[in-house]
C-alpha cells in the first residue's frame, strides 16, 4: 500500500523534481563547457587580431619606404615584443597557415626571445600549450632545399629547444621525440629531427654558460647519448646537407660531456667517426669541412677524450686507427705538396690541418711513448710546422705537449734529432722574406707574424735550447757570421731577446756537477757568454741605421741584457751611445728609450760619476726637449736620467744635475704659460667641462678663426702638460738622496727644485686645463712621495692649490694627491687638511645631486669614494666631523644601484666601512648613527633594487656585505625597511612576486639577529637570483 507523507510533493511534481535534480549539474557542466569555448573563441580572436596588427608593423619596418614609419613600426615593435599579447600574436604567425616564411620566422624569433627571458612567468598549463604550439608549426611548417627544415622551422626548433633547456624533464621528452621522428629515415622529417637533436644540446649548453649552475633541461640527455649518436650515424649518409647538420649535431651534443669520447666513439659508432673523418677531405665542400674540423675539435678536447700514456688497449687502438686514417687522408688532399708548395693553404687544407693538429695534441703523450706505429703523426704535424703561418701555429701546442714526458722515456726520434729539424724550420719561419722591405708591400700579415714569433715560435725554440744547448747557440752563432742579409741578422737578434729570460738562468745556474768537474751547464754558459760578447761588442760599435725593424731587435735585446752589460763598462757606455743615437735618428725611438732606461737602472753604480753624468746630462735634456719626439719617449728619457741623478755621489751634485733637468722644461713653462688665458675660479661641473677637442666652450660657431684658436690652446695645453710631466719625472726617484748631517728639508735637492719652479707651478694652477692641471697634481704626488714630511712648508700652498683646483676644474689626480696629503700630513696638518675636504666633499655632493647622469664621471667617483675610504681608516675624525657629512652619506647611498662596477664598489665598501666603523673612529659613531637613523631605509632600499635587478652580476657579492653591514647595524628598524621597500611599487624586484612566500622569507632571513654570514649570505644570493630569474 501506498503511503501518504504529509507535505511531499505529489508523483508528478516528484517526476519533475527529479529531472529538476539530475539536470541542474548537467546544465552547469553545459554552461561551463560554453564558457570555455567562448573564453576561448575570444582569445583566438584577440590573438588573430594582435597577430595582424603585428603582422603589418613588420611589414611596415621591412617594406616602407618612409624613415618615420620605419621607426614607429620598430617602437611598437619593441613595446609590444614585452607584452604578455606577443605570447599568442606569435604563436598565430607561425602556424603553418602562414604563407609568408619571413613572417613566420620573424615570428619565431620572437618566442625564443621571450622564452630565453620570460619562461619563469609562465605557468605550467601555458608552457605544455605552447611546447606542443611550436613542435607542431615545426613539422607544418615548408621545408627548405635537398629537404632540409626551412629558416622558419629552425628556428621554431631553436624557441623548443630554449624552453626545455629551463624546464625539467622537458629537453629528454623532446629528444625522444625528435629520435621517434629520425626512425623514419626521411631525408624530410629527419631533417628537422636533426636540427632539433642539434638546438637541443646547444639550449642546455648556452643556459648552463649563462647562469653558472646545471641546466633544468640536462636530467637524461646522458643516458639518451648513445641513441642519438646512432640516429645520426643513419641520416648522414642521406645527402650532404644531412651530414653538415648531423655533424653539428655531434658537435652540440660532444659538447654536453655526456661520456662520449674517441675510443666510445670508435668502439660504438664506427661508420659515424669514419664519416666525420672523411668529411674533412671532401672536395669543393667547404660547409662540410669546416663542421668536419668542428666536430672532431669538440670531440678532441681534454674532457671528452682524455688520452695518458697510460691509456687502456681500446684507446691506443682508437688513436692508432685514426692516425693511420689521417696519414690516408693527408694523400688524399696532398698536404706535403701544397704545405711546401709556399702557396696559401685553402679552407678545405686547412681545416683538414686543424683537425690533424687538435688530434695530435690530444695524444701527445702515446706519440712520445709511442713503440713507432704513431711516429707517421709527427712527420705530418713537421709538414704543418713547415707550411704558413697560420697552420704552422697549429702545431705548437703538439711540440710543447711533447715537453711533459721526459726525454729519456720518449722514442729515440723524439729526442735531439727532431729538434734539430724543428729548430731549422722555426728559425726559417721566425725569419722575413729576403725581399722584404716594409709592411706596407710585404705579402704578410704584420699582426700575425709578430703574434707567430712572439707567442708560439719563441715557446718551441725554448725547448731546443734546452734540448740541444750548445748545439743550439752554434746555430745562432752561425746566423750572425760573415755578412748575412739585415733579415737573418734581425732574427737572430729576435731570438735572443725572445730567449732572455731562460739564458739568464742558464747563466745564473751552477756550472759545476756534484763532484766539482766543469759540467753540460758550463759549456753552455760558457758558449752563451761568448755569443752575448759577440753580439754585443758589435753593437756597441754599431751606427744605427737600415732597416726599422732590425733598430727595433737591436734596441729590445740591448733593454734585456741591461743587466748582463753592467759587467763591462765599456760594453756599457757603448750602448748608451747607440741608444741616444737611436732614439736621435727615429728608427724605433720608443724601443730606444725603453732600452735606455733599463741601462740606466741595471748601470747606475758604475756610470754615477759625477763627470760621466754631466757628460750624459747634455745630449738627454736635448732629447727630452725635442717637440719632435712623442712625449711618451721624452719621459722615459728623462726617468732614466732621474735614475742616475738618485744615485749621485752627493746632495749637491744631485742639485746641480736635478737643476739641469728642469731647466729646460721651466724655459718651456715661462714661455708658453702666457699663452694660457687665465681661470675665471668658477667651479665647473664634469659633465660640463670645457673640452677643447669637441668645442663645448661655445667658440665654434664663430667661424675658422675661433677653431683655430681652440686647436691652438689645446696643442699649448698639451705642451704645458708635457713639460710639467718632465718635471715630475726628474725628481721622481730622488727620495734615494740623503742629506746627511741631520740636515733640513730646505737643503734637500728636490726642496731647492721645487723653490725654483713654484712661480711657474703656481701660474699652471690658475691657467691649466684638465690635463695641465692633471700633470702638476701628480707631480705635487711625487713631491709628497719624495720629501714625505720635508715638504710641509710648502703644505698649505699646495692645498690651496689642490683646492681651487679641483673646485674650478674636478679632476682624479687632485683627489688622490689629497689621498696621499692625508696618509702622509693627517696628523700634523689636520686645520688645512679638514677645509681642503670639505670643499671636495661639497662639490661632489653637490655635483651627483644635481646632475641627469650620475655616472658620467666613473673614474672621478672611484677615486673620491677610495679618498674617503682611505680617511676612514687613517684620519677618521677628519671626514666624520665635517658638517656635510649626512650629504655624504646620501651620496654614496645614491650610487649604490649604479651599474658601472668600479665606483659603485668603491662606494659600496666606503659604506660598509661607514658603518661598521673602526676602532680609531669610536668618537665619532654619533656622525654614523645619526645617518643611518636619518636615511637608513633609503639606503637599505638602493642595496634591495641593486641585488635584486640593477646591478651587474660581479656586484651582487658586494651588495650582500652590504646589506648584512645594516642589518647588523640597525638590527631593529631593518625588519620594517625591507618590509617597506619590498612595498614600494617603483621599486623593479624582476620576476620575484611582491607579495608572497620568496619575499617574506627573504625578509624573515634578512632581518634575523645573530645570523651567521654564511647563512646570511645564502638568503641574500638566493633572493637576487630568483629576482633574476635564474631560480625559482
Amino acid at each position: 500500500p501506498r503511503v501518504s507523507i504529509p507535505g511531499a510533493p505529489s508523483s508528478a511534481w516528484s517526476k519533475h523534481w527529479l529531472l529538476l535534480a539530475w539536470g541542474v549539474p548537467t546544465l552547469a557542466l553545459v554552461v561551463r563547457r560554453r564558457a570555455g569555448q567562448h573564453t576561448a573563441s575570444r582569445k583566438r580572436m584577440a590573438h588573430a587580431a594582435h597577430a595582424t596588427n603585428l603582422r603589418q608593423a613588420y611589414a611596415l619596418l621591412t617594406a616602407s619606404s618612409s624613415e618615420a614609419e620605419r621607426r614607429a613600426a620598430n617602437e611598437w615593435l619593441v613595446g609590444f615584443a614585452k607584452t604578455a599579447e606577443a605570447w599568442g600574436a606569435a604563436e598565430e604567425l607561425v602556424r603553418p597557415s602562414e604563407a609568408a616564411e619571413e613572417v613566420a620566422f620573424f615570428a619565431a624569433n620572437l618566442l625564443y626571445s621571450k622564452i630565453k627571458t620570460e619562461w619563469h612567468t609562465l605557468a605550467d598549463a601555458p608552457r605544455r600549450q605552447l611546447r606542443d604550439a611550436l613542435w607542431s608549426a615545426a613539422c607544418g611548417r615548408p621545408s627548405g632545399g635537398e629537404g632540409q627544415p626551412g629558416p622558419a622551422a629552425r628556428r621554431l626548433c631553436l624557441a623548443l629547444a630554449a624552453a626545455a633547456a629551463r624546464t625539467e624533464g622537458l629537453a629528454e621528452e623532446s629528444t625522444r621525440l625528435a629520435l621517434s621522428l629520425a626512425a623514419a629515415a626521411d631525408a624530410v622529417q629527419g631533417g628537422l629531427a636533426v636540427e632539433l637533436l642539434g638546438a637541443l644540446a646547444n639550449e642546455v649548453v648556452a643556459e648552463e654558460e649563462a647562469t653558472g649552475a646545471a641546466s633544468p633541461g640536462r636530467s637524461g640527455l646522458r643516458a639518451l647519448a648513445p641513441a642519438v649518436l646512432c640516429a645520426l650515424q643513419a641520416l648522414a649518409p642521406l645527402s650532404s646537407s644531412m651530414c653538415i647538420g648531423c655533424l653539428r649535431a655531434l658537435q652540440a651534443w660532444l659538447a654536453l660531456n655526456a661520456g662520449s669520447s674517441l675510443a666510445s666513439l670508435y668502439a660504438g659508432q664506427g661508420p659515424l667517426l669514419a664519416a666525420t673523418l672523411n668529411a674533412l677531405a671532401a672536395v669543393n665542400n667547404e660547409p662540410l669541412n669546416l663542421a668536419a674540423a668542428d666536430a672532431l675539435g669538440e670531440l678532441l678536447t681534454s674532457t671528452n677524450s682524455p688520452l695518458p700514456a697510460s691509456a687502456p688497449r681500446g684507446a691506443r687502438d682508437a688513436a692508432e686507427a685514426v692516425a693511420a686514417q689521417f696519414g690516408v687522408l693527408a694523400r688524399e688532399v696532398r698536404l706535403a705538396e701544397l704545405l711546401m708548395s709556399g702557396e696559401p693553404a685553402d679552407d678545405r687544407l686547412f681545416y683538414f690541418c686543424r683537425a690533424l693538429c687538435a688530434f695530435a695534441e690530444r695524444c701527445v703523450d702515446l706519440v712520445a711513448v709511442t713503440e713507432g706505429s704513431l711516429l707517421p703523426l709527427v712527420e705530418l704535424l713537421l709538414l704543418c710546422a713547415g707550411g704558413e703561418l697560420r697552420v704552422a701555429e697549429l702545431s705548437i701546442d703538439f711540440w710543447v705537449g711533447l715537453q711533459d714526458t721526459a726525454v729519456a722515456q720518449r722514442h729515440e726520434r723524439l729526442r735531439a734529432p727532431l729538434y734539430r729539424r724543428l729548430a731549422t724550420l722555426l728559425l726559417d719561419k721566425c725569419t722575413l722574406p729576403a725581399e722584404f722591405t716594409s709592411w706596407d708591400e710585404a705579402a704578410e700579415d704584420e699582426e700575425e707574424f709578430r703574434r707567430f714569433r712572439e707567442q708560439s715560435a719563441l715557446e718551441v725554440l725554448g725547448a731546443c735550447l734546452s734540448l740541444l744547448a750548445c748545439e743550439f747557440v752554434g746555430q745562432l752563432q752561425a746566423m750572425l757570421q760573415g755578412s748575412p742579409p739585415w733579415q737573418k741578422l734581425e732574427a737572430a737578434l729576435f731570438v735572443l731577446r725572445g730567449l732572455h729570460v731562460q739564458i739568464k738562468g742558464a747563466l745564473r745556474g751552477s756550472a759545476a756537477d756534484g763532484e766539482g768537474r766543469p759540467s753540460a751547464a758550463a759549456e753552455l754558459q760558457a758558449a752563451l757568454n761568448q755569443l752575448l760578447g759577440f753580439v754585443f761588442g758589435q753593437l756597441a760599435a754599431w751606427r744605427p741605421s737600415g732597416a726599422t725593424l732590425l733598430v727595433e731587435s737591436a734596441m729590445r735585446l740591448v733593454g734585456a741584457f741591461a743587466k748582463w752589460l753592467q759587467r763591462d763598462e765599456a760594453l756599457l757606455r757603448g750602448c748608451l751611445r747607440l741608444v741616444l743615437e737611436a732614439v736621435q735618428a727615429g728608427g724605433a725611438p720608443e724601443h730606444a728609450a725603453e732600452a735606455f732606461r733599463a741601462l740606466c737602472i741595471h748601470g747606475r753604480r758604475r756610470l754615477a760619476s759625477a763627470a760621466y753624468l754631466s757628460e750624459l746630462v747634455g745630449p738627454c735634456t736635448a732629447l727630452a726637449g725635442s717637440a719632435a719626439l712623442a712625449s711618451s719617449v721624452r719621459l722615459t728619457l728623462q726617468e732614466a736620467l732621474a735614475r742616475l741623478v738618485g744615485a749621485a755621489p752627493s746632495p749637491a751634485e744631485a742639485e746641480q744635475l736635478l737643476h739641469a733637468l728642469v731647466r729646460a722644461p721651466c724655459e718651456q713653462l715661462a714661455a708658453l704659460l702666457p699663452h694660457l688665458p687665465p681661470s675665471d675660479g668658477a667651479s665647473v661641473p664634469p659633465e660640463t667641462a670645457p673640452r677643447a677637442s669637441d668645442g663645448s666652450d661655445g667658440s665654434r660657431g664663430s667661424g675658422g678663426e675661433a677653431s683655430a684658436t681652440v686647436a691652438s690652446t689645446q696643442g699649448v695645453e698639451e705642451a704645458v702638460a708635457t713639460q710639467l710631466a718632465l718635471i715630475g719625472a726628474a725628481i721622481r726617484f730622488s727620495d734615494t738622496i740623503h742629506v746627511g748631517g741631520g740636515g733640513s728639508c730646505a737643503a734637500h735637492p728636490v726642496f731647492a727644485v721645487l723653490s725654483y719652479c713654484w712661480p711657474l707651478l703656481q701660474d699652471a694652477s690658475r691657467r691649466g686645463g684638465p690635463s695641465v692641471l692633471q700633470a702638476l697634481l701628480e707631480l705635487h704626488g711625487r713631491a709628497m712621495g719624495c720629501l714625505g714630511g720635508g715638504l710641509a712648508p710648502l703644505l698649505p700652498s699646495i692645498l690651496e692649490q689642490i683646492g681651487t683646483t679641483f673646485c674650478r676644474r674636478p679632476v682624479v689626480g687632485a683627489l688622490e694627491c689629497l689621498t696621499q696629503a692625508i696618509e702622509l700630513y693627517g696628523e700634523s696638518h689636520e686645520a688645512p687638511l679638514s677645509d681642503t675636504l670639505e670643499k671636495f666633499v661639497d662639490a661632489v655632493c653637490g655635483w651627483l645631486a644635481s646632475t641627469a647622469a650620475p655616472e658620467a664621471e666613473p673614474e672621478l667617483l672611484s677615486a673620491f669614494f677610495e679618498l674617503c675610504h682611505r680617511c676612514l681608516v687613517f684620519r677618521p675624525q677628519l671626514l666624520l666631523s665635517l658638517p656635510c657629512v649626512a650629504s655624504l652619506f646620501d651620496a654614496a647611498a645614491a650610487c649604490v644601484a649604479h651599474q658601472e662596477f668600479q665606483h659603485t664598489r668603491a662606494a659600496i665598501t666606503f659604506l660598509c666601512l661607514f658603518l661598521s666603523g673602526t676602532d680609531a673612529a669610536n668618537l665619532y659613531r654619533e656622525s654614523a648613527a645619526h645617518c643611518l637613523q636619518r636615511s637608513g631605509g633609503t639606503l637599505l632600499r638602493y642595496c634591495v633594487q641593486g641585488l635584486a635587478s640593477a646591478s651587474p652580476a660581479n656586484l651582487v657579492d658586494h651588495q650582500i656585505e652590504l646589506l648584512r653591514v645594516i642589518a647588523e647595524s640597525a638590527p631593529t628598524a631593518v625588519h620594517g625597511w625591507l618590509v617597506a621597500a619590498l612595498a614600494d611599487p617603483g621599486l623593479d624586484l624582476g620576476a620575484l612576486p611582491r607579495q608572497g612566500a620568496a619575499a617574506e622569507a627573504f625578509v624573515r632571513g634578512a632581518a634575523q639577529q645573530h645570523a651567521t654570514v654564511a647563512a646570511f649570505h645564502c638568503v641574500a644570493s638566493e633572493f637576487s637570483r630568483v629576482c633574476r630569474g635564474k631560480a625559482r
